[in-house]
Formats: C-alpha cells, structure tokens, sequence
C-alpha cells in the first residue's frame, strides 16, 4: 500500500513539474515572439537591442518562475504536511514527507524557472547570428526568430496533444493561434507607435 502511494505521489510530482515547464515555456515564447514582432514593426535594425531585451525578458521570467513555483508549492507542501502531521499525531521531524517539501519544491522552481529561459533563449538565436555577421537583420533574423517561435509552439501543442490523448494537430493548432494572436496585437502596437 506504502509503495502505490509513493508512485501515485511520483506520478503527481511528474504531472505538476511538466505542467510548469510547457506554461513558463509558452509564456517565454509568447512574450519574446511580441518584442520580436513589434521592433519587426518598428524596423529596429541593431540585433543587439532584441539580444538585450530577449535576455532581460529571460532572466525575468526565469528569475519570476523559479521564486514564483518555489514559494507556491513550498507553501502547498508544507500545508500538505501539518495536515498529515495532524492526521498521524507525528511531528515527522526528519521524515522523507519532511524532506521532500523542499527537494520537491526547489526541483519544480527550477523547471519552472529553465522553461522559459531556455525558450527565450532558442527564440533569440537568430539575432546572435545577426550580431555576428552570419545573416541579415532585416528581414532574416527576424523571420528565423518567429519561425523558431512557431515551432516551440507547435512542439508544445503536440506534446500536450499527446497528455491528453488527443489530436496532437488541434493542440498545435491551439498554441498556434495563440502565438498568431500575440504577434498581431504586437503589430498593432507598433504600428500605432505605441
């Protein structure tokens, strides 16, 4: 009984961890696919500027994910267990429960935090190349970059299709209009100057 329960709390961990790394990941694509799309707008010609602001947009969202997820579901975990505390009449001072609310918690921050920063990071390759002379800012780089977006997102939507035992085509399809709707808005944006 103790060991269905272990691998029932494992399975649980896997499914909270994943679930954590597609969302910050679709957040890190959506939100570097809007900065590409609106200097794309804004015909911003230095590829230094998109490094910049690709990497501060990744070190935010990693630096939000990891202490956002970390005190999250430390603060779950630990409810978890002063309920389990109560329920067994055990301080579980040194317990593998006890244990486990941070080792958990600090893996799942860390999921949270490499997600986007790891697709942010993909999506801005191209303006590195750029940087280096290996291709053309205008218009290269940028439609690489938004082509990479639209790939991480359709990855995604296929590995979610996938979960849920359902067509990989519609869930790609999903995080395609998502991503199509993000760069329209950024195109309005900065065509308005905004």
């Amino acid at each position: 009984m103790a060991g269905k329960k272990s691998d029932y709390s494992k399975v649980k961990f896997g499914k909270i961890a994943r679930r954590y790394f597609v969302l910050n990941g679709f957040d890190g694509i959506l939100t570097v696919l809007g900065i590409s799309v609106g200097a794309f707008v804004a015909q911003v010609s230095d590829p230094g500027i998109l490094i910049s602001s690709g990497a501060g947009t990744a070190v935010g969202l990693m630096v939000s994910g990891f202490t956002g997820a970390y005190v999250t579901e430390k603060a779950e975990r630990t409810g978890d267990l002063k309920e389990l505390k109560k329920s067994m009449m055990s301080n579980m001072e040194g317990s593998i429960h006890e244990t486990n609310v941070s080792k958990q918690s600090a893996f799942i921050a860390v999921v949270n935090g490499i997600s986007p920063l790891l697709c942010a990071f993909l999506i801005t390759v191209p303006y590195l190349f750029s940087h280096l002379g290996v291709i053309e800012m205008l218009n290269t780089a940028y439609f690489i970059s938004m082509g990479v977006s639209a790939i991480l997102l359709v990855v995604f939507g296929s590995f979610l299709g996938n979960i849920s035992k359902e067509s990989k085509i519609m869930y790609s399809l999903k995080m395609l209009i998502a991503g199509l709707v993000t760069a329209f808005l950024s195109m309005l944006l900065g065509v308005a100057g905004i």
